[in-house]
């Protein structure tokens, strides 16, 4: 009997260690998919024209560098998902090491890349330095083969790659655009009321409308025919993700929006953004995401969980 009791006491504890192990995993699950995504433009070659191409990737975010940076390597040696579009590389090869420090990646190839013809090595790097330095945290990129570092042209001091210094720097591919005229709305001089501001700019096919509508709302107003206008979003805010779902523009921003922005006030803040993406007609609503989360309060008193609607009554007539 007791042998029976010993057996069923740890038939029990199986369960449970199974079930703790699965509660975890669905936990961590979870918090990785709260932290929203982050669009990363990844270079590859076009096979048929030897020219760089841009290809949009979404990717986890998360507020570790090292893990992002990480991510970006592996997913953009991983391959474009476009046929059409490769990275020229030998079935070989393979990256040895990945690190970062002081704003220079670090990385170490196989040296299946010294077999390479020099058009595509150059090609290759052209892809590889334009992607990673698109991170905001990376500026220059060393490359060695086998641990043996490229060393500049004199042969004299190891190279330092970035997107002015890359040899024979590649020609990205012109990313396809169309002309359209964007209604932004700023604050007034007084920080009362939204002034609209009409834009005429080359909208890129790559990247969403209401994507770029936030981006141009973050780099300020037009000034210069003396409308004296003032930006609504804290400069150092960063779009994480945009995306419209029926009718629902979803704005999935860094904390740095939280920020209070000199005398303009929450709710002028909050419908510049709401005012200009609904001038899309595919645009009713906004919902605002900060580090892929909803929030419940923006500044103590405004409902912050619930989609917004258009506002006309705080622009100025």
């Amino acid at each position: 009997m007791s042998k029976i009791k010993k057996y069923l006491l740890y038939g029990i504890l199986a369960v449970l260690s199974v079930c703790v192990v699965s509660l975890i995993f669905i936990y961590t699950k979870n918090i990785k998919m709260a932290e929203g995504t982050e669009t990363f433009n990844m270079y590859y070659i076009n096979l048929n024209t030897n020219t760089l191409e841009i290809e949009k990737r979404a990717i986890n975010s998360v507020s570790d560098q090292k893990l992002m940076f990480n991510t970006v390597v592996e997913e953009y040696f991983a391959g474009s998902k476009n046929a059409n579009l490769g990275l020229t590389l030998p079935k070989e090869f393979k990256v040895n090491d990945k690190r970062y420090q002081d704003n220079t990646a670090y990385i170490d190839i196989s040296t299946t890349y010294n077999d390479m013809p020099s058009n595509l090595k150059i090609l290759s790097m052209g892809s590889l330095v334009y992607t990673l330095t698109d991170l905001s945290f990376i500026n220059n990129v060393c490359i060695t083969v086998g641990g043996i570092p490229i060393m500049d042209r004199d042969n004299e001091n190891i190279a330092v790659f970035n997107r002015s210094t890359v040899m024979n720097n590649p020609t990205v591919s012109p990313e396809k655009t169309n002309w359209q005229v964007l209604l932004l709305y700023f604050a007034d001089k007084d920080g009362k009321k939204l002034v609209c501001q009409q834009r005429g700019m080359e909208v890129k096919q790559s990247q969403s409308v209401e994507y770029q509508i936030v981006e141009q709302l973050i780099s300020g107003p037009d000034n210069t025919n003396g409308s004296n206008l003032s930006a609504t979003v804290p400069a150092d805010t960063k779009i994480r993700d945009i995306k419209t779902e029926e009718g629902i523009c979803y704005v999935n921003l860094s904390r740095d929006f939280l920020k209070k922005q000199g005398n303009i006030s929450e709710i002028l803040i909050i419908y510049s953004i709401v005012n200009s993406l609904t001038e899309l007609d595919t645009v009713n609503k906004v919902q605002f995401l900060i580090e892929g989360e909803k929030i419940n309060e923006y500044s103590g008193d405004i409902d912050f969980s619930k989609p917004f609607d258009r506002d006309t009554s705080l622009i100025k007539s």
